[in-house]
């Protein structure tokens, strides 16, 4: 079996993740020398054995490879007569039509190949690959040297290619990519042959080089303490050289110019940076880091007269840090500079209300899948932006919910600066009791979560993670959502609440496997799929969930119905959503006359309808037609308006802030 890559180590007292030899990198866009890997490379299909891709790493492993590679991954290989690809894009071919097999599929094996030089400006730097999203299994080499692996889809990972690359004269990198298809094996991640959702094989996601100085901060956690402005800092240095250093780090906190041109042009934090702030506490030590050595260092500072981050008003912060090195003539020899973009939120639940910021909130949300008809899940930040704003003008949400899995690491960058909610969840979806028991002794799913909270540890828009979705087998699933909990509980508490999506008939209102969690979740489809009425099934299993879970704030995270080819059943659409609101909102815990005040015998805290967007399927049969608009992102629905409606009131206090 193949072995997980992630671990936490006790570095200096906190707990410190580190993936593939290395720490984990943050993801946030740094202007730090980079090489973009996006463009042209020469690629070939194979047909992949995929119980040999899903292997351990060991001799045997190897020597196989060797004959099944037969010199792909060699410096000198001739790939002449390979076919291009572009880069980042799916490997399955797409047109671009709203129809059934417009994205071809495609759930096998692909080599890629390229080569790029690194100037002088690389001499002496610590080299690091970022791959934002590779699916499904991915090896690396680089100038024939194997570098690692990386298991799963929907989630970044990082690599040291420090002792392998060359400079000034050509590096090649060759990756070989194994995606086997859903339902194949119960191993994987998404694993059943129903997952509704497509399959996308390749380089989804952004491929770049970054290079640092060898003492350099690898990431900054911060954690929100309280509304006063109490913030938590978490450094994390590295040195990946040979040489002991001396690390001079200094601090600075900013404000933020949300009216600037680039706050929603520019994935940099440095970029939307106006004034310094006034905080008070600590932010410059010296900290000596032996060769290859990692140091943490934690700090506590009060942010003066903070600025809270809330619904569609985005206050945000940036923090900025400078490394100066002294070597072993104590004379200063160059820099490193960090900078992430914060928030100053808490997020906490009170009996069965839902609190931003110590008072009453409502999430009016919808879903929203990360992908376009013609260029499937790769995403770029203007596609993202564009959704995301469309979203909140048009339809007046507060509250986006990002499917099945982890999004583009740009969408909680954009929900941060739109003042928009959001969760994510990882892409565990209707496990059965033979996944979960895999997942046991195999701890992808752990490894996932825990890829997911720390690509977006900093982003206040993210108010909760979500464990699963919609999985059938019971018992075990409650022990899994147990351990994660535990998991970020004591390990990297973040002050985030825990979620899930269950379905309402998987097994009904009185799923154990809610208890550890902060807030209980279904899908409702009443009428649908889970029997009933729209509105009485609803209304019914409501009751019977508060009843069992009286102290526990509750969540619908989907509800809606397909308009089917042609918006033949758009009427019913219609139908659908209104009936299953009216019992939703019967019970929600904000008024639905339009005033925002508070329901005391409310426990609903937010709705959230399925889906903003039409989407294709793996099964390729037809595509799904549950959403508010079509691909074109411009073809609206009649359930479009009444949603419109009904959001701008529930969202016209404060965004979705309840009157007390």
């Amino acid at each position: 079996m193949i072995q997980t890559t992630m671990e936490l180590r006790e570095i200096d007292g906190l707990s410190v993740p580190f993936q593939n030899g290395i720490p984990v990198p943050s993801f946030d866009a740094q202007k730090r020398l980079t090489l973009n890997l996006a463009g042209i490379w020469k690629k070939e299909r194979f047909a992949a054995d995929h119980q040999f891709s899903l292997s351990e790493r060991n001799d045997q492993w190897f020597d196989r490879l060797r004959d099944e590679a037969r010199g792909r991954t060699e410096v000198h290989f001739n790939d002449e007569d390979w076919q291009t690809q572009k880069l980042p894009s799916p490997e399955n071919e797409i047109r671009g039509l709203e129809e059934a097999n417009s994205s071809e599929t495609y759930e096998d094996g692909v080599w890629y190949r390229r080569t790029f030089n690194l100037e002088s400006e690389w001499e002496n730097k610590s080299v690091t690959m970022h791959a934002l999203s590779i699916s499904y299994v991915a090896d690396v080499w680089m100038n024939g040297h194997w570098v690692g692996y990386h298991e799963g889809g929907f989630t970044p990972f990082a690599l040291d290619l420090t002792p392998f690359v060359k400079i000034g004269e050509p590096n090649t990198i060759v990756l070989r990519i194994d995606n086997p298809p859903w339902g194949s094996r119960a191993d994987i991640i998404p694993a059943t042959a129903g997952t509704d959702f497509f399959n996308y094989t390749g380089v989804i996601h952004d491929l770049y080089i970054i290079g640092t100085s060898h003492c350099h901060i690898t990431r900054v956690d911060i954690v929100p303490l309280d509304v006063e402005g109490r913030v938590k800092c978490n450094i994390i240095l590295e040195n990946r050289g040979p040489i002991a250093m001396e690390a001079i780090i200094d601090g600075e906190l900013f404000d933020v110019n949300s009216e600037g041109e680039r706050f929603m042009n520019s994935p940099f934090a440095t970029d939307i940076i106006e004034s310094r702030t006034d905080w008070d506490g600590k932010l410059s030590w010296s900290v000596v880091l032996e060769p290859y050595e990692t140091r943490a260092v934690e700090t506590v500072v009060q942010v003066l007269q903070p600025r809270l981050w809330a619904f569609w008003k985005p206050e945000l912060y940036v923090a900025q840090f400078t490394v100066t090195k002294r070597g072993e003539l104590s004379d200063l020899t160059s820099f490193d500079q960090f900078a992430t973009q914060f928030g100053i939120r808490t997020i906490t639940t009170e009996g069965t209300n839902l609190l931003l910021n110590e008072r009453p909130i409502f999430l009016s949300g919808i879903a929203r899948h990360e992908e376009w008809p013609d260029t499937g899940r790769s995403a770029t930040w203007e596609r993202i932006r564009d959704d995301l704003v469309q979203m909140r003008q048009l339809m007046h949400v507060n509250f986006v919910r990002t499917a099945h899995y982890p999004n583009h690491v740009y969408t909680a960058v954009l929900t941060d600066r739109l003042g928009l909610a959001t969760v994510s969840e990882i892409p565990l979806w209707q496990f059965t009791r033979e996944h979960f028991e895999i997942q046991e002794e195999k701890r992808l799913s752990d490894q996932m979560w825990r890829e997911m909270i720390f690509s977006q540890f900093n982003r206040p828009s993210v108010i909760m993670w979500s464990t699963q979705n919609e999985s059938v087998e019971v018992e075990l699933r409650t022990k899994y959502n147990k351990r994660l909990v535990k998991d970020l509980k004591e390990n990297y508490a973040d002050g985030r609440l825990t979620t899930q999506s269950a379905a309402a008939d998987q097994p009904g209102p009185h799923d154990p496997s809610m208890e550890p969690l902060d807030l209980a979740g279904w899908t409702m489809y009443f009428g649908i799929f889970h029997g009933s009425t729209y509105y009485d099934g609803t209304r019914d299993f409501l009751q019977k969930a508060h009843e069992l879970w009286p102290d526990k704030p509750v969540w619908n995270t989907e509800f809606g119905h397909w308009s089917s080819d042609g918006d033949s059943m758009a009427a019913e659409q219609v139908k659908t959503y209104s009936e299953t609101l009216q019992a939703l909102m019967e019970r929600a815990v904000i008024s639905d006359d339009g005033e925002a005040t508070l329901n005391p015998e409310g426990f609903i805290v937010g709705i959230d309808f399925w889906i903003m967007y039409d989407w294709y399927v793996n099964h390729n049969r037809w595509i799904d037609t549950f959403g508010i608009c079509h691909m074109d992102r411009t073809t609206m629905k009649p359930v479009g308006e009444n949603l419109s409606q009904d959001y701008k009131k529930f969202t016209a206090f404060e965004g979705g802030f309840i009157k007390i």
